[in-house]
């Protein structure tokens, strides 16, 4: 008797083992630059019997979104829209935090740059906030990275809820988070980001095993360019953290406003050492 053919689920595995291979081998010869050198190739591989659903399943247990499929014979159309879907979800990781689901340092960098170039060509105002949360380190110390996370989780969605539809909220740092706020003068930014920091103040944030609802607070450093001239996006962070670690120094849990960009030349370089700096964020001087 001539045994059985293999069933799906063996011949997915012989499939994911083969593009494991390949993909090590490729990995040794890859060269970025090779797509504008002229060379490179398209490899293809025909897989009888496995439909969209089939593909599907393997690319989630092995993360195959950077290998794309279509059909020989069938209506192409379902493989091109999940190709497409898998595009739009690899240009959202690239530039998303994926904790918290912000901008990442990248992506803000590019904006900030982009809203202070029409910040100056409209003449309009644009405020940049640092946020940063009070004595973070306790948090994950006392209770654990995944009660930090999910403090993180927590700003990161209150930050989403408080901003319009055109500010960008962004995490830039471990614990530290910025908004950019485009046409927003001095007092309007100044009641915005109060009633962010207050918002904080009042959040119950639950964690698994820990009895009690933690309660945190957080401070914000506010920089303003009126847009009567260009503002270097350095020059405006610069401000935004200098007045941040001032926020920090005066006790935490408020908002310090820096000098309107326009108005003041170049940001001084700090002179507060890293151990002293570290002891306001975090009240401890190690780590």
């Amino acid at each position: 008797m001539h045994p059985d053919p293999p069933g799906l689920d063996a011949i997915q595995e012989q499939l994911l083992s083969e593009l494991e291979t390949l993909r090590r081998m490729l990995a040794e010869v890859e060269k970025p630059a090779c797509a504008t050198q002229g060379d490179g190739m398209v490899i293809m591989r025909l897989c009888s019997g496995l439909d969209l659903a089939g593909w599907e399943s393997l690319c989630h247990r092995k993360d195959l979104r950077d290998w794309l499929a279509l059909p020989l014979a069938a209506d192409p159309l379902p493989f091109l829209a999940r190709i497409q879907a898998t595009v739009q979800e690899l240009v959202f990781l690239s530039e998303h935090d994926p904790l918290t689901k912000l901008y990442n340092r990248g992506a803000f960098d590019r904006i900030l740059s982009a809203e202070l170039i029409r910040s100056a060509r409209a003449g309009q105002s644009l405020a940049l906030v640092i946020f940063d949360l009070d004595d973070f380190k306790a948090v994950n110390d006392s209770y654990g990275h995944p009660c930090g996370d999910r403090v993180l989780e927590t700003i990161g969605s209150l930050l989403l809820a408080e901003k319009r539809s055109y500010d960008t909220a962004a995490r830039v740092g471990g614990e530290e988070f910025a908004l950019i706020l485009p046409g927003l003068g001095l007092v309007r930014a100044e009641m915005v980001i109060g009633r962010i920091v207050e918002a904080a103040r009042s959040l119950k944030i639950v964690c698994d095993g820990v009895d009690s609802p933690l309660r945190v607070t957080i401070s914000a450093g506010l920089a303003i360019t009126k847009g009567k001239m260009a503002t270097t996006p350095e020059k405006l962070y610069a401000m935004a953290d200098a007045a941040l670690y001032q926020a920090k120094a005066a006790g935490k849990d408020r908002v310090v406003t820096a000098p309107i960009a326009d108005l003041t030349g170049p940001p001084e370089k700090t002179l507060v050492r890293a151990d002293e700096k570290r002891f306001l964020f975090t009240g401890l001087t190690k780590g």
